[in-house]
């Protein structure tokens, strides 16, 4: 997985997959496959809303170690190769683009903007570390399809 960042309060994660992009992206809209590989090792999720479409809401709690996180996200924009998430809180963008290299090739990033520098200069080296258990545990998930 390769990593940098693009601006001070912008992340940017990478990583080709050895699958077809509307493989990849399927795993993004369909909420079963989403539960099992979104966040990091160790930790579940229960889905409450998960609206794959424009505008729609996607609402959950993280569990880790006995201590719950909900989340909130809503779909800004949904397209076969980009997805655009706004989390609520704490608030940033998630931008996935998918690009096909071949037919069973995908390069996806993530590109991660903050609100402010501060922000992501306090957590980036968490959101590099559990990020690249995400894309692992997404690699998991692709093959079972």
């Amino acid at each position: 997985m390769s990593m940098s960042l693009s601006n001070d309060n912008t992340l940017s994660l990478a990583r080709t997959f050895a699958y077809p992009m509307d493989v990849i992206f399927w795993k993004y809209i369909d909420q079963n496959a989403l539960c099992r590989w979104w966040w990091p090792c160790g930790n579940t999720n229960i889905f409450h809303e998960f609206h794959p479409i424009e505008w729609g809401k996607w609402t959950f709690t993280m569990q880790s170690d006995g201590v719950d996180y909900p989340n909130e996200m809503i779909f800004k924009k949904i397209e076969n190769n980009h997805l655009i998430l706004e989390h609520i809180l704490p608030h940033f963008f998630l931008d996935i683009s998918l690009d096909a290299i071949s037919d069973n090739q995908t390069r996806m990033t993530w590109d991660m903007t903050w609100d402010s520098p501060e922000i992501l200069a306090r957590i980036r080296e968490f959101l590099m570390e559990k990020n690249a258990e995400n894309f692992d545990k997404l690699e998991e998930e692709l093959k079972n399809f």
